[in-house]
């Protein structure tokens, strides 16, 4: 295939960010004692099962996601209002309707649920059977999940390119085509979801009192992941560039 200049660098970039998360994400095994999953190769004193290597946990994660938060519809699936869909159907959907299902004939329930349980961001929840993303969804699904309300969290963070900030600043950080925005509860995690959009990332530091202040509620998606319907400029109260 033909790549232009342009369309090379953006390749090679693309390249690279995949091997570094294929590099980061963990395997996944089955303990032969107690039987839990766990990104460790020795549970409880003995070897563990492998059930999924880091590069399959990743294909299988960011296709889950995918599916699950904006295009069920790819596999034949249909949400309930709630988001939730049989693991049986996400699992025969990703091995018979895919469009790259080839690539996928190895899935099987239990891949799901581990990759589900060891989730560190809390995406995905398993109950009954059934699956959902906790977050995440477009819009036009729209889903309709009830969170808790968060009344103590101070300070948040967003993650975003340096070319977004002008508009971000003036107009404050909109959902776009989601339901949410996603803010996150440390830095760390803040920074990893920008990296994924390109390399000059800057941090916003976001005033939940502020919020609070406007009638906007911070509602918990996971340990790690805030959502608001909107964060107005007034509510950003510094930048970190990235490091």
């Amino acid at each position: 295939m033909y790549y232009s200049e342009g369309k090379n660098s953006i390749y090679k970039d693309y390249m690279k960010t995949l091997i570094y998360w294929c590099i980061l994400v963990k395997s996944i095994y089955k303990c032969s004692v107690c039987g839990c999953y766990t990104e460790s190769p020795v549970h409880c004193g003995k070897q563990a099962k492998l059930i999924l290597d880091g590069s399959k946990r990743l294909a299988l994660s960011k296709l889950i996601s995918f599916i699950l938060r904006h295009n069920p519809s790819s596999i034949g699936l249909v949400m309930d209002r709630e988001g939730w869909v049989k693991i049986e159907d996400l699992v025969y959907g990703i091995k018979n309707l895919w469009i790259n299902k080839h690539l996928y004939s190895w899935v099987t329930r239990e891949h799901i649920i581990a990759l589900a349980q060891l989730d560190y961001k809390g995406r995905f929840e398993v109950k009954n059977g059934y699956i959902r993303a906790r977050y995440g969804h477009s819009r036009n699904l729209q889903i309709e999940i009830s969170y808790p309300t968060d009344n103590t969290s101070k300070i948040l963070y967003h993650g975003t390119l340096r070319e977004n900030l002008k508009n971000i600043l003036s107009e404050g950080i909109k959902p776009m085509k989601r339901k949410y925005v996603h803010l996150s509860v440390n830095i760390e995690d803040a920074y990893e979801v920008a990296k994924r959009h390109g390399r000059d990332t800057v941090i916003l530091i976001i005033d939940c009192n502020c919020l609070r202040k406007h009638n906007i509620p911070v509602y918990i998606a996971s340990s790690r992941v805030r959502l608001v319907k909107y964060v107005p400029p007034t509510c950003i109260i510094g930048v970190k560039n990235n490091r």
